[in-house]
């Protein structure tokens, strides 16, 4: 079904928006990071799926290991277009500043609500995530206190039929919790451009840019916005039992 002609200007006025967005941003990143992924995709029945992926970040110019990480997620349909999903992730971190450097093994889970629909050939994606994070081998007593969040993501895409190509853009703002509290304002946002294609046989390969804000970070008691630019890729394999007879 092609795309109806009121549709155009609509995806036209996201696109150019978000670019603009993000050129502006882009000007005072202070980093430009590189992550890269390979995930297993199964889909284990109508309703359940699982993966497995493992993951590998670049710091300072894609010069410096940042972080390595694995992480398993299994999601569920509850009904149409609405799923639930829950994650672990087991992290290596790469620390290389101040006085105690070395690589510092970390943990963190999440639990998902995900909810999609299709407007003809674009498709709307909106999730809240809850995630948990702490550092493995040290108590509360010793300093390690959880890092919990609040995410939420918006995200639109659009397929392009003559070279089936996806494109997508997404946004999600982070909410920090500060003693077991929701706080009022965003800490963090992310604003995405993606471009993924599926290759028979092969897996589906995707390519993204991405601008990412740190807000009210203190420094000298003055707080400030620290950004990055981040350039991705992901390859993805998937297996489909519902085709086991």
């Amino acid at each position: 079904m092609n795309l109806s002609k009121q549709n155009n200007p609509v995806v036209v006025l996201i696109v150019f928006l978000f670019l603009s967005t993000n050129i502006i941003v882009a000007q005072n990143s202070k980093d430009l990071e590189g992550w890269s992924a390979v995930q297993l995709d199964v889909r284990a029945s109508e309703k359940m799926s699982f993966s497995i992926s493992e993951h590998l970040r670049y710091r300072n110019d894609i010069t410096t290991v940042s972080t390595y990480f694995t992480q398993v997620e299994t999601v569920y349909e509850v009904a149409k277009d609405f799923e639930l999903g829950v994650g672990i992730r087991f992290i290596k971190k790469n620390d290389d500043v101040g006085k105690k450097q070395g690589i510092e093994s970390h943990f963190r889970y999440q639990l998902d609500a995900s909810f999609k629909h299709d407007i003809n050939r674009i498709g709307l994606s909106y999730r809240l995530r809850y995630q948990n994070k702490n550092e493995l081998g040290f108590s509360e007593d010793e300093g390690d206190i959880a890092k919990e969040q609040l995410r939420l993501l918006f995200g639109v895409d659009y397929k392009l039929l003559p070279v089936n190509i996806v494109f997508k853009i997404k946004g999600e703002f982070f909410n920090t919790f500060d003693n077991k509290t929701i706080g009022n304002k965003i800490n963090r946002q992310r604003f995405t451009l993606s471009a993924s294609r599926k290759f028979k046989g092969f897996g589906k390969i995707a390519l993204f840019y991405r601008v990412q804000d740190d807000l009210h970070v203190e420094v000298k008691k003055t707080k400030i916005t620290v950004s990055k630019a981040i350039l991705g890729f992901k390859y993805t394999y998937s297996l489909d039992f519902r085709k086991t007879e």
